[in-house]
């Protein structure tokens, strides 16, 4: 039998003991978000923030792959290049610049306006950041803002506002043409868009002159599927090829690790190789359904987002399909 003492004096050892689990639950809890990612120091104040392969829930089911993001650390600033595809992934990118800094973020440049690069650029406007991209990228975000309202308001958009609840698409503030440099704290830093003039002129690359880096945003995936979309894939080849033969010693991609001169070859080797496959498949007489179907990509590559591979040849398939379709039969009169 309990005296009234023994019995409050059991319930508060028991009390304890579900504090502690608790807290302890809540740590691994904080730390298992950060294994969700790593950052690295691939030059001395320039890092890489590097998403493992992981499907987010909470964000645009179209862009559910976390990009890879960078920032730079300077006497005079910080700028951050891409912002991941929420709000809450660029909020752990903005710890761990705090971790390493408590200077201004100055600017965020963004390569791309697909989702997964510029979906947490809010969260660098409360830094009073100013953000930058091309024209056309600017224009794009504008649009993708406009686009997600019409989705939203769809049959399943109740789904798409669940997921992005807290979501404020932010397009860039300040724009460029061809080309901008931005000298901060003693480093030089180049956003360049390499595909300008191409119908894609919304890409661009950060380039470090100094420290030998490139972020290659869209234009480069380690040995992750690519999203091609619109991007006229002849001429990236030639934009990979030119930027192999740049002073640079690490290009960062827009998904996976930092990589090598290496590595961007191997990546251009792989859109070479599902150009010339489907080149060769149409040229057989293949409709581009069939191609689709017959050219499975993982067969051959063992990367990341397998289930981007299909959309890969789907968009490859756009591309080259009219050079290759049969021309119209001949009028019965020969006009």
């Amino acid at each position: 039998m309990w005296t009234s003492r023994e019995f409050g004096r059991r319930e508060f050892i028991l009390d304890c003991a579900v504090l502690v689990i608790g807290l302890t639950s809540s740590t691994r809890n904080l730390h298992a978000a950060s294994d969700f990612y790593t950052v690295k120091e691939v030059k001395p104040h320039i890092y890489a923030w590097i998403p493992d392969d992981v499907i987010d829930q909470e964000c645009d089911p179209l862009f559910a792959r976390a990009a890879t993001a960078g920032f730079i650390v300077t006497s005079q600033g910080v700028v951050v290049v891409d912002t991941t595809n929420s709000p809450m992934n660029a909020r752990d990118l903005l710890y761990e610049i705090r971790q390493r800094t408590d200077q201004p973020i100055r600017y965020v440049l963004n390569t791309s306006s697909a989702g997964d690069h510029m979906l947490g650029n809010e969260v660098f406007t409360d830094e009073q950041a100013t953000l930058v991209s091309t024209k056309e990228a600017q224009t794009e975000m504008l649009q993708y803002r406009d686009e997600l309202a019409s989705r939203m308001r769809g049959e399943d958009g109740w789904k798409l506002e669940a997921r992005m609840r807290g979501f404020h698409v932010t397009p860039t503030t300040l724009t460029f043409d061809e080309k901008m440099t931005l000298n901060i704290g003693g480093q030089e830093i180049r956003i360049i868009s390499v595909l300008a003039g191409d119908h894609s002129p919304e890409d661009s690359v950060v380039y470090l002159p100094a420290a030998k880096i490139l972020f290659l945003g869209e234009l480069f995936d380690n040995q992750y599927f690519p999203r091609v979309g619109g991007r006229n894939v002849h001429r990236w080849i030639e934009v990979l090829q030119q930027v192999e033969s740049w002073d640079v010693d690490t290009y960062i991609p827009g998904h996976g690790v930092p990589g090598t001169k290496k590595d961007v070859a191997e990546f251009r080797g792989f859109l070479e190789w599902v150009v010339a496959s489907v080149e060769s498949r149409l040229k057989q007489g293949q409709t581009p359904d069939a191609v689709q179907k017959g050219l499975w990509l993982p067969r051959t590559y063992n990367w990341h987002a397998p289930d981007l591979a299909q959309d890969t040849v789907a968009d490859v398939c756009k591309q080259l399909a009219p050079a290759h379709a049969a021309p119209p039969p001949a009028h019965p009169s020969g006009k």
